[in-house]
């Protein structure tokens, strides 16, 4: 072989090595923590114990003991005697005040003629008996109502019969009973064609409760089609059910930093979701992966495989808002002290048989804080790092730092990031009253929820093992920070901001490409707001970090620094819609639009509201204390009058947001906002109720 010839292919061979190391380079292949503290919270947690933790709590769905609500939740003993176990001592179980509870003892339902047979028994699943059925003894005929429409119902002779429905017990109960009824058995299933025997975790709300028993779709077709081929069938049907009274019960625990006064990370899961819902994923594994990441940042502290913390960490464990709600009440001062919060709900599924993602849900502009873009960095790294396993043979692993459990799966790690979703206890962090910026972290879609089949099968260690690393490595970076952590996440967050920018003009750029003539002012007024609302929120979220190391020159002029590239940066991206604009102009063959405000807009931008004391005093619900006069005086007594009520109040926090600014900001978050005129009125309303200045 030639030299040439040699030198030649040996840089060939260098140039197909140099690209195959291109192809494995990832942009979010970074950590914000030292990767070898990142290392030991990965290798201390594990996806294994957290899936026992669900074993042991929820195991299958059952009737909760009467001893429950007598004395202590077991769910409540578990969670403290666990963490106690690992040497946290201070952890304890608060009781917040009573609440009342239904609760099935005993149901069943059999055919009496013209077959013996058993349909439907509360000890063998208690989603049979939907919640809020009363007490029954009855034999009955079995009447086909279809999904129990008017049209349906017209003509039937329903008294003393129990009708059987393919639509939710719920649904029909009032109307059913009405009409003589004396029971329901519904076949209603979320997804019949994803599992024929789930039964989903419903109730009847009713002043004159007879009862419900939910059956499978598999059952349910076959019940129907007896009775549409003209078959009489009777059934007996049993139900014996109680209203306890219980008291609210929050285990919480404490793991302290080094500073007392630096402040603190809330976690929050619930135990319970309806006393008598038992639920392996939504959300014991929520709360089974609180408990493994308190256990394991105590064990690393410990050992002193990990520096603690400056700032201390926080768990609580409670009944869904009925418990997040009373304990942020009686918490105030130590809310205070709280930078952020992280709520686990429903973080444990086996994502690829479900064909769901884990998600991080961001906070709105009414919140802003970095937390939103810690959360998502390690989302990112998990994702750079696990992207696929190769366990032999020649193939190069992408799982550079594998995140896998003993009997979990080897998939890839599938996540998404997404815009705010309330409807979980993160919302009560986020409260306008309350303001400790919040994000949720949960497994979705979720074929399995509120449903019978919502068991340990369907939950996965390896997932679970990621949700506790992604989360006690958020918690750690933020309890951790000083200057130069401060300052690596305040670069994180302009770099996200300058891409959040980027995003929000690439899809208003298309909507303006695809506008009329008539519609291009408006599409183009939208993609100038939009920008603007991004860079005020970016702006403002850059700015949270200084609360990380508030003495630090260096980080103060940094952060100014970036502040100023953001607004850069919208600069630019606004002469590039400029330029878009007059193009699609020339395109339609139209006059180039020109971007000014009405009277009304130029006096809303000079009107800058601000939050008063008392939205803080007044601690969480705080909006509750607006009076029924006071808001029918200024029109929002009805529902639908304000659409976007909370956020404008969030937006007001701290004056630096306009009237006209609050308007931009939620037109960008929103695909319904209110109107200039509404959001205005509200804010007076706000300001009547002492809760707002605008002086």
């Amino acid at each position: 072989m030639s030299k040439c010839r040699s030198l030649l292919l040996a840089v060939l061979f260098l140039g197909y090595i140099s690209a195959a190391a291109q192809e494995y380079v990832n942009p979010f292949y970074h950590c914000l923590l030292n990767e070898a503290y990142y290392d030991q919270l990965v290798g201390e947690s594990s996806g294994d114990r957290t899936f026992n933790y669900i074993m042991d709590i929820a195991p299958y769905e059952r009737d909760r003991k009467h001893s429950d609500y007598t004395g202590e939740f077991f769910e409540s003993k578990y969670v403290v005697e666990k963490l106690k176990s690992y040497g946290i001592d201070n952890a304890q179980t608060l009781k917040l005040g009573k609440t009342k509870t239904w609760d099935g003892v005993s149901a069943s339902l059999w055919e009496v003629s013209p077959n013996t047979a058993k349909i439907a028994d509360y000890q063998d699943l208690a989603a049979i008996l939907a919640q809020g059925s009363a007490n029954a003894d009855v034999k009955a005929e079995l009447v086909w109502i279809g999904r129990g429409s008017d049209k349906e119902l017209e003509g039937l002779d329903l008294n003393g019969k129990i009708v059987v429905t393919e639509a939710s017990g719920g649904r029909v109960h009032d109307k059913v009973v009405a009409k003589g009824a004396v029971g329901v058995i519904s076949y209603n299933s979320p997804r019949p064609l994803v599992d024929p025997i789930q039964i989903p975790n419903s109730g009847i709300r009713s002043k004159n409760p007879t009862f419900c028993f939910n059956i499978t779709p598999r059952d349910g077709y076959a019940l129907r089609d007896r009775l549409l081929y003209g078959e009489k069938i009777t059934v007996h049907a049993k139900v014996e059910a109680t209203n306890e009274e219980t008291d609210i019960e929050v285990p919480t625990c404490y793991i302290p930093g080094t500073d007392p006064e630096a402040g603190e990370v809330v976690f929050v899961a619930h135990l319970y979701e309806g006393y008598v819902k038992l639920g392996a994923n939504d959300n014991t594994s929520g709360s089974a992966a609180l408990i493994e990441t308190a256990r394991t940042i105590q064990e690393l502290y410990q050992s002193g495989r990990l520096p603690r913390a400056k700032r201390g960490m926080r768990f609580i464990w409670v009944p869904e808002f009925q418990g997040s709600i009373p304990w942020a009440i009686a918490n105030k001062e130590t809310l205070e002290k709280a930078l952020c919060a992280i709520n686990l709900d429903m973080v444990g599924l086996w994502l690829s048989k479900s064909e769901g993602y884990y998600c991080v849900h961001r906070t709105t502009m009414g919140n802003p804080h970095y937390l939103n873009d810690v959360a998502e960095s390690f989302f990112h790294y998990m994702g750079a790092t696990n992207r696929s396993f190769v366990a032999t043979g020649m193939g190069r692993p992408d799982a550079t730092k594998p995140v896998f459990s003993l009997t979990g799966s080897h998939d890839p790690f599938y996540y998404t990031i997404n815009a705010h979703y309330g409807a979980s206890d993160h919302e009560v962090f986020n409260d306008w009253g309350v303001q400790v910026p919040s994000v949720i972290m949960i497994t979705w879609p979720d074929n399995y929820y509120h449903t019978s089949g919502d068991r340990p099968a369907i939950c996965d260690p390896t997932q679970l093992h990621r949700a506790v690393v992604i989360a006690a490595a958020s918690a750690y970076t933020i309890a951790s920070a000083e200057e130069d952590g401060a300052i690596k996440i305040a670069s994180e967050v302009a770099s996200n901001g300058d891409k959040r920018l980027a995003v929000k003009m690439k899809y208003d750029l298309a909507q303006m490409g695809n506008a009329s003539a008539e519609e291009l002012a408006a599409a183009y007024k939208s993609a100038r707001w939009n920008q603007d609302a991004v860079m005020n929120n970016e702006v403002a979220t850059i700015a949270t970090v200084l609360e990380l190391a508030p003495e630090s020159k260096a980080l103060a002029s940094y952060v100014q620094a970036l502040q100023k590239g953001i607004r850069e940066k919208a600069k630019l991206n606004a002469m590039e819609i400029d330029a878009a604009m007059k193009a699609c102009a020339a395109r339609l063959e139209c006059a180039p639009v020109k971007l000014e405000l009405t009277a009304e807009e130029k006096a809303a931008s000079k009107v800058y509201p601000r939050a008063t004391p008392k939205v803080k005093e007044g601690g969480y619900g705080v909006m509750r204390t607006i009076s029924r006069d006071l808001m029918a005086k200024y029109g929002f007594d009805k529902r639908g009058a304000v659409i976007n009520g909370s956020e404008i109040a969030k937006l007001t926090t701290d004056g630096t947001n306009s009237i006209l600014d609050i308007k931009k900001m939620v037109d960008a978050q929103f695909p319904v906002g209110d109107s200039l005129e509404t959001i205005t009125r509200y804010i007076q309303m706000l300001e009547e109720a002492g809760l707002v200045t605008t002086k």
